[in-house]
């Protein structure tokens, strides 16, 4: 049986923020994804390292 959970585990919101770096998450997905970084410090971090990341490579291809 599958089914969505509303709250996602570190692995599941880990990918889907991975996956929003290439595409646009759906509205379920991205709802999901906020209830985890809520409550979770570990992939608040994550999330900021990927959007640093993401801005520092946009950063480097302007020079």
């Amino acid at each position: 049986m599958h089914r969505h959970r509303l709250f996602p585990t570190c692995r599941e919101t880990q990918s889907l923020l991975s996956e929003a770096q290439d595409r646009t998450l759906s509205p379920f997905h991205r709802a999901r994804v906020r209830v985890h970084l809520w409550t979770c410090t570990a992939c608040t971090r994550f999330s900021d390292q990927i959007h640093f990341l993401r801005d520092a490579m946009r950063r480097l291809g302007k020079d």
